[in-house]
């Protein structure tokens, strides 16, 4: 076996231990016959499960099979070594006041951990004198193994000359056979406690002595793999001191030739470790990124990033894996203990944010490259320059650059004050003389020209970046101020009420896109829409033949379709959209040139797509129309190929791009990919699975590409998790379970990753309701049935919250809906009473939706899945269940043909088959 599959092995039967832990000891037999019985476990893992079950040792007073620290036993699994955090036994010291280990003489004992104890030592043999802090292994560590692996570490260890790493000196066995390391002793305090009261420069400077340590040590390859704050101890001059380097790796079980990247179980601290150390995965120099990562977050907010409400090492471990970092200024004033905090999280808003959330990301190849990359990102920090875990948009370096030359950029804005005052002044003088006349409408077409750039052409650089939307508003905003007043002051200046217009129409389209912006913005973009709309349509016979104008004006009324779907009213969209694009049709019959005519095509594909959305769309309100939604797709498409095919236009656009614009087939391959996996979702509501597959790979590929080109930009990413979910329904229900899980992992990350990047208020943060389904499923449909419980517990809560809100029949149907997801997993867990209570509440809830227009299809089908799954776990009314069961999958073929999942169902409801159902 592989270590690949020896990890994969082991993780299966730790979840399975976890179930059998849960229950009574009297009924683990039974739970484990069944298992057998049912042949859904493999033999091997039951077999692991068993033997663990029988050599665990039980409490004599509660028989919980937990240890002496009310840690259960079976921990070992997870977690190798707890290092410091875990309490100490009340045994007597390993070592006696005056005992002498070589040249060594023991002074007492300076502290006690789960894996050792360190006692102060001196030098005796009158070679030099001096302290020294000696670590000693308790019993059951393997002594030989250990040292023998020791022995080939100590010269590379000798390398390990730092000013800010304690040097080991020496290492042996005791008169009992317990290893030890003498090492420097340092007297200091961690690192965490020297922090307080420190100011945010002096603790970030304390952070890169540590840095500077760490980033020696792996240019001599060696990894710490257990950083934490008592492993680093500032002395009173204010030195950093890295404690315990190389023990870790003399400590990790296996052949002494073992590289660095070895799989395996480690010891590791689990607050502390990464995930790669907690599944026992290969690691590198990466793990030590991710535990400074922590380490800064504790020196920053004094707060742990995950695993705060942890009251076991287990589920400190488990944090690790499942927790998203919150970010550091996100949290409140109630969560910190510091009286500053107000104060001190402003400076930790943007820069630091992003160093630390790029730190701690789950997937090492996406956290820094080394740790001379995240010291170099702290110090720029620290001297005003960007940082390379920000996107470098010109806002971003402009503001940098501001920053670090105050005075030059004030006396700057100083003389571009003056210019509008000049200007203002030159249009009051205008009505005294022709010639101020002349020089103010000169200046104000050069202001026209000036704010069209700017907010029109380089404003779509910030958009698409992490910060940018909110960046592009404030521009906006100051922009439309300014506008306005100029337009007080010249009501008849039709050229700038459309200026007003087209801005008017960008401010709305970031407040009421549902990819940039929350819903609950959604008001508020009205109100905009209406004053662009008002404006434009009263200027569009002066001004439709300017593409510009014709562009933002038609973008305008997509942005009203989008809103009027949110409220509920699909064909008023679907009016809104028609308009848009036969103004597009007109625009482009006296259009010309190649940016104009590329501009107004774009914006007509993008209105046909939304069209076609309103028409048919399974996840938001639509007209049920799934064929003219088909052929609203190929119109879209056969516009967006057209374009894609005309390599001149394509590199005179790139030509005329501005630094930072996404390539222009990154941006109509993004629009190509929407009309993929819009056409995907059409052939899920008309049950087509193979054809929703192939939109929906065919979608992703493009999402792929797009997010590897540009790995910042917000729609791509947007867009990957969209097709990425999409596909693992597909894919699901097709029973391909490898892909399927794939995708539905890349779904689940993404949209994580974008929800700690943008916050609470963003979209992002509300996928998980639709997104946890498909994660779960694809779980299940793996066997990993325990993994898929909490992906389940936390959809039904998060469904539960906004039933809360208010009558809601969808979140009714859904969270009834991943009841039965849940207890199904319970079900093939052997937890057949937990199963059988869940689904009996899960059909119940059901029943009442079965005849509503827009969730009734779908309730049947999920009450025919339910209906299956009582007919297993209650035999004696197993007839009752197929029949109500093939009764649901009737009505809801009246209403639409059955997929091929529910073909099958429906005839192994027929037969009672049903002990061979495997679906998730």
């Amino acid at each position: 076996m592989s270590r690949s599959e020896e990890a994969a092995h082991w993780a299966t039967v730790k979840g399975w231990l976890a179930q059998a832990l849960a229950l009574p000891p009297a009924q683990r037999a039974d739970w484990l016959a069944a298992l057998r019985a049912s042949g859904e476990v493999p033999t091997a893992v039951l077999d692991e499960v068993a033997s663990l079950l029988a050599h665990l040792p039980t409490d004599d007073e509660t028989g919980t099979g937990a240890d002496r620290w009310g840690t259960p036993l079976w921990a070992g699994l997870e977690v190798q070594a707890l290092g410091d955090d875990r309490p100490s036994a009340p045994d007597d010291p390993l070592l006696q006041v005056g005992e002498r280990l070589g040249p060594w003489e023991v002074l007492g004992l300076l502290g006690r951990g789960g894996m050792a104890e360190v006692m102060l030592a001196r030098r005796a043999d009158g070679a030099w004198e001096g302290e020294a802090a000696i670590k000693v292994l308790r019993r059951g560590m393997d002594s030989a193994a250990i040292l023998a692996r020791f022995a080939l570490e100590q010269r590379a260890l000798g390398r390990l000359s730092h000013p800010h790493i304690a040097r080991l000196l020496d290492a042996g066995r005791t008169a009992q056979g317990q290893p030890y390391f003498v090492m420097e002793r340092v007297q200091g305090l961690p690192i965490d406690q020297a922090c307080a009261g420190r100011s945010l420069a002096q603790r970030l400077a304390l952070f890169l002595q540590l840095a500077d340590a760490v980033a020696f040590a792996h240019r001599q390859l060696l990894v710490h793999r257990d950083l934490k704050p008592s492993n680093v101890l500032v002395t009173p001059e204010g030195q950093v001191k890295l404690l315990d380097f190389g023990i870790a790796k003399a400590l990790e079980p296996g052949p002494a030739d073992a590289g660095l990247t070895e799989a395996g179980p480690r010891p590791f601290t689990p607050h502390y470790a990464s995930p790669e150390q907690v599944r026992g995965e290969p690691i590198g120099t990466a793990t030590d990124i991710y535990s400074l990562g922590v380490q800064l977050y504790v020196l920053l907010t004094g707060l742990r990033p995950t695993g705060r409400g942890a009251t076991t090492p287990q589920q400190a471990a488990r944090s690790v894996l499942e927790e998203t970092p919150t970010r550091p200024s996100a949290l409140s004033p109630q969560d910190v203990a510091d009286p500053q905090w107000l104060q001190t999280r402003r400076h930790l808003r943007g820069d630091l944010d992003n160093i630390l959330l790029k730190t701690l990301e789950k997937a090492p190849e996406r956290r820094y490259p080394s740790v001379e990359a995240l010291a170099a990102d702290v110090r720029a920090y620290l001297d005003g320059y960007p940082v390379s875990a920000r996107a470098p948009g010109w806002r971003y370096r402009a503001g940098k650059f501001v920053g670090r030359h105050r005075l030059p950029v004030a006396l700057a804005a100083l003389a571009l004050v003056s210019l509008c005052s000049g200007l203002g002044a030159a249009l009051w003088q205008g009505q005294q003389a022709r010639q101020a006349r002349d020089e103010a409408r000169a200046q104000l077409a050069a202001l026209k020209g000036i704010t069209t750039e700017l907010v029109f052409r380089y404003g779509d650089t910030t958009t698409t970046l992490p910060g940018g939307p909110q960046a592009q508003e404030a521009m906006l905003r100051e922009t439309l101020a300014q506008l306005e007043s100029l337009s007080r002051q010249l009501p008849g200046d039709r050229d700038l009420q459309a200026l007003i217009a087209s801005t008017l129409g960008r401010l709305a389209e970031l407040q009421g896109n549902q990819t940039l912006a929350a819903p609950e913005r959604a008001d508020e973009a009205r109100a905009t829409v209406a004053r662009a709309l008002a404006l434009g349509e009263a200027l569009w016979e002066s001004h439709g033949r300017d593409w510009r104008f014709a562009v933002w004006h038609g973008r305008t009324l997509a942005i009203q379709a989008q809103l009027d779907r949110l409220r509920g009213e699909p064909a008023q969209g679907v009016a809104a959209l028609q308009r848009a694009i036969e103004r597009m049709g007109q625009a482009l019959a006296g259009e010309t040139s190649v940016p104009g005519r590329a501009h107004l095509l774009a914006v007509r594909s993008g209105a046909l797509l939304l069209r076609a959305q309103l028409h048919d769309q399974v996840t938001l309100a639509s007209l049920n129309q799934p064929q003219a939604a088909l052929r609203d797709y190929a119109l879209a498409e056969q516009d967006l190929r057209a374009m894609l095919a005309d390599t001149a236009m394509l590199a005179e656009l790139d030509r005329q791009a501005v630094p930072g614009d996404p390539a222009t087939e990154a941006y109509l391959s993004h629009q190509l990919g929407t009309v993929l996996g819009g056409r995907a979702l059409v052939h899920l509501r008309l049950e087509d699975l193979p054809a929703m597959r192939r939109e929906a790979e065919a979608a992703l590929a493009l999402r792929r590409a797009n997010v590897i080109r540009e790995p910042r930009n917000l729609g791509w990413r947007d867009g990957l998790m969209v097709e990425a979910n999409t596909l693992s329904i597909a894919l699901i229900r097709l029973g391909e379970a490898g892909p399927a899980l794939e995708a539905a992992r890349l779904a689940w990350e993404t949209a994580a990753a974008l929800a700690r990047e943008q916050g609470p208020a963003s979209k992002w943060a509300g996928a998980p309701p639709f997104l946890a389904p498909q994660w779960g499923r694809a779980l299940a449909l793996n066997g990993r049935h325990a993994e898929a419980l909490p992906v389940y517990d936390l959809a039904i809560a998060l469904w539960a919250e906004r039933l809360a809100q208010g009558a809601n029949h969808n979140a009714q149907r859904r969270q009834a809906w991943v009841a039965l997801l849940k207890a199904r997993s319970l079900a093939a867990l052997g937890q057949r009473a937990a199963a059988l209570a869940l689904a009996q509440r899960a059909v119940q809830a059901l029943q009442p939706l079965q005849d509503h227009p827009e969730q009734g299809r779908d309730a049947l089908l999920a009450s025919a899945e339910g209906a299956a799954l009582l007919a297993q776990l209650q035999p004696a009314q197993a007839a009752v269940w197929r029949q109500q069961g093939l009764l649901a999958l009737a009505r809801a073929q009246a209403l639409r043909p059955l997929a091929e999942d529910h073909q099958v169902l429906r005839q192994k409801l027929s037969v009672g088959g049903l002990q061979n159902l495997r679906r998730p």
